[in-house]
């Protein structure tokens, strides 16, 4: 089986409320789609979604390396093709991201298995998803949501946000927990006092408080904390050899989108668990076919359904580029 042509395809989402971080306001969401035709006439799709602000490459990169993969693909075999993505992978992980799903996805359909069961044959059919809350101006929680909250940080003033975050957490029911991604928010100083304001409330972990992150600083916040300090889009820039090395690290978020692909995450996930490291797979604001597919890969990493993953975005967008996955009562369907 051999690759006919490789087709690229932009899109541009509105999405149905602002997504607001601690860099910035998003009211569209950009990318691209491949389709890869084959020539016996199938074809599979991938989802390209750049994330620049995170460390990943530009909208005109990830085309441009689109490009060089659209001319490299013709009349070549898939494993051609992915092994051609690993001169690209450091550099465009959302070109690679969108590429390397589509072929996992065929390699999957000529073994007869879903992605998930290709991936890891104990993979079960339904994720465990955390509940996307917004910001703490304006909460919205749904009742019979996820029990882990998560809510964006890093917004407004630190002291108003740890009085919103004590006023908020008196508000939950008892069992929820609540996630808090900072995206890189505060200085050394103000991250310990956060932590420190905080410890007594339900939190179940932060994501990236850190401006300018270093292993030291990061372990320095782990060791006063009581909750794990999660590395999100900071391990692509320590490295993930180097990350392996660190005994007091508790947990890691990944992106498909910024680790260059489903499988290359699913085997780089692996790693960290056999280390002890919990591992959390969360979109990228895709449309639902970037989310479908990383959630096979989340089925995958966590077969026993231990983490809440972050999968749960479709909602925000206003238009989508397929059906949404089925989310009820914090799980996700993938089949």
């Amino acid at each position: 089986m051999m690759i006919e042509s490789l087709f690229i395809l932009p899109y541009r989402l509105p999405l149905s409320r602002p997504w607001v971080s601690s860099y910035g306001i998003k009211n569209i969401r950009e990318g691209f789609l491949v389709e890869i035709a084959l020539d016996d006439g199938g074809s599979v799709v991938g989802e390209c979604a750049p994330l620049p602000e995170m460390g990943g490459e530009s909208s005109h990169h990830c085309r441009e390396t689109l490009d060089a993969l659209q001319l490299f693909a013709k009349h070549r075999s898939p494993e051609e093709l992915l092994q051609q993505l690993d001169s690209y992978r450091d550099h465009a992980p959302a070109a690679c991201c969108g590429v390397e799903a589509a072929l996992v996805t065929l390699m999957a359909r000529q073994s007869r298995l879903p992605l998930n069961r290709w991936m890891s044959p104990d993979a079960p059919a339904t994720v465990r998803v955390n509940q996307m809350v917004g910001t703490l101006d304006n909460p919205v929680i749904d009742p019979e949501g996820s029990t882990i909250l998560k809510l964006k940080v890093g917004i407004s003033p630190l002291k108003d946000e740890i009085e919103q975050l004590h006023k908020f957490a008196a508000t939950i029911p008892q069992q929820s927990k609540i996630r808090l991604d900072a995206n890189q928010a505060w200085s050394m100083k103000e991250a310990t006092e956060l932590i420190n304001a905080i410890n007594s409330l339900p939190i179940e972990s932060i994501e990236e408080p850190l401006q300018c992150p270093t292993l030291e600083k990061t372990q320095q916040l782990q060791e006063i904390s009581s909750f794990p300090i999660a590395l999100d889009e900071s391990a692509a820039q320590f490295g993930i050899a180097a990350l392996l090395q660190e005994r007091w690290l508790q947990r890691v978020v990944l992106k498909p989108t910024l680790m260059s692909g489903p499988w290359t995450t699913f085997r780089i996930a692996r790693q960290f668990q056999e280390r002890g490291v919990a591992v959390v797979i969360t979109s990228a604001l895709e449309s639902s076919i970037g989310i479908l597919s990383a959630a096979h890969c989340a089925a995958a990493v966590d077969p026993q359904q231990i983490e809440a993953h972050g999968l749960a975005t479709s909602s925000w967008l206003a238009e989508d580029l397929s059906i949404a996955p089925v989310i009820k009562n914090g799980i996700l369907s993938i089949l």
